[in-house]
């Protein structure tokens, strides 16, 4: 049935569409929604000013046929940050890239507040890499697949080195369980993701505590990360 909706919204995508078109994909608490942004395209359009990815709008969507119409946007919040700086850019796209590729039409309020709050976290901390391993760690457990990192994740006991990550167990394994297999992993990994948890400063393990999360993430998607390569490639050289 056709007809208006109002809805808040998190800009994940923006692609051409015919000749004066965005199509605009967008996180709302209801699901992801893929949507046409008319005119957008144009110079002085406000549609294509305001809807830019890592931003937060009250959107107005006229729902009839495949795909909906967004008739109407005014900007909640912008990051503008996150533009002005490629570190905390970079970032941002993996958390877009994650939630666009995941989330279908279902209901995503947990994901969308997890998304908003990573978003603004990024744009505002002292250190992007560390709320880069923070966001995507909370959007795990915003999708209901977080991670054990108390304890070992096959026998429940202390996890001792050598550590191994065995990604379909959720969680690291302790030497005693060493034959589940899964990819070897440093104590310094352990210890960034419990920091990051904990919304500390995740220290030297950061960046292996990141390919961690990004293999995960590719167990559940069936396939890799696009923005990661890039944001690796730029904190690489911002990174210590």
């Amino acid at each position: 049935m056709a007809g208006y909706r109002e809805v808040q919204a998190i800009v994940l995508r923006v692609q051409e569409h015919r000749e004066a078109d965005r199509r605009i994909a967008l996180l709302t608490p209801e699901g992801h929604v893929v949507a046409r942004a008319p005119g957008a395209r144009k110079a002085k359009s406000r549609l294509g000013s305001i809807l830019q990815p890592a931003t937060v709008a009250q959107v107005t969507l006229y729902e009839l046929g495949r795909m909906p119409t967004i008739t109407g946007a005014s900007p909640i919040e912008a990051f503008r940050p996150l533009q002005e700086d490629l570190l905390r850019l970079s970032a941002a796209q993996v958390l877009l890239e994650i939630c666009d590729v995941t989330v279908g039409e279902e209901d995503a309020v947990g994901p969308f507040l997890t998304l908003a709050k990573g978003l603004r976290h990024l744009s505002e901390a002292k250190d992007p890499a560390a709320a880069w391993l923070q966001g995507e760690l909370e959007l795990l457990s915003a999708y209901g697949w977080g991670l054990q990192l108390d304890r070992c994740a096959s026998c429940g006991g202390e996890l001792e080195p050598p550590l191994r990550y065995p990604v379909e167990y959720g969680g690291f394994v302790c030497k005693r369980c060493a034959a589940e297999g899964g990819v070897g992993a440093s104590s310094a990994a352990l210890a960034a993701l419990q920091a990051a948890a904990r919304g500390e400063e995740p220290g030297a393990g950061a960046a292996e505590a990141r390919t961690l999360l990004h293999l995960t993430w590719q167990s559940h998607m069936e396939g890799a990360l696009r923005s990661v390569a890039f944001a690796e490639s730029v904190f690489g050289g911002g990174e210590a």
